[in-house]
């Protein structure tokens, strides 16, 4: 747990919960920043209402880097627990961390850990 913890407080912790309401459609989790980088360490969904629809988070780069998948019609009660250690997945630089759904109609309960971590060289305004 302490190395998890050094890194959201030697960065920026962006660490949250959401419930994603049935009627919800695609959702930002975290916004990047130009210059940053999205580091997520853990990543821990319940279904909550099952749908025939799908859900998957990932960045919001043209070519997304994709950290989970849940498959249609999941089932309610069914958990996807995601761990990358402490260092975590890294996203791409300075976009967000969000969830896409397919349509409309899965309830989820979601947790994530991570940390926002500057990538590139700032300047005064960026801090």
């Amino acid at each position: 747990m302490g190395d998890y913890n050094r890194r959201r407080k030697q960065f920026q912790d962006i660490s949250g919960t959401l419930v994603l309401a049935a009627g919800d459609g695609d959702t930002t989790l975290v916004t990047g920043r130009t210059g940053y980088t999205i580091y997520i360490q853990r990543l821990r969904v319940v279904v909550k209402t099952d749908a025939a629809q799908t859900a998957s988070f990932e960045d919001s780069a043209s070519t997304p880097v994709k950290l989970l998948e849940i498959p249609a019609s999941p089932g309610a009660g069914t958990e996807y627990p995601q761990d990358w250690g402490p260092e975590g997945v890294k996203l791409t630089e300075a976009k967000n961390f969000l969830v896409n759904v397919s349509a409309a109609g899965l309830k989820l309960l979601i947790h994530w850990e991570g940390y926002l971590r500057p990538t590139a060289t700032l300047v005064p305004s960026q801090i």
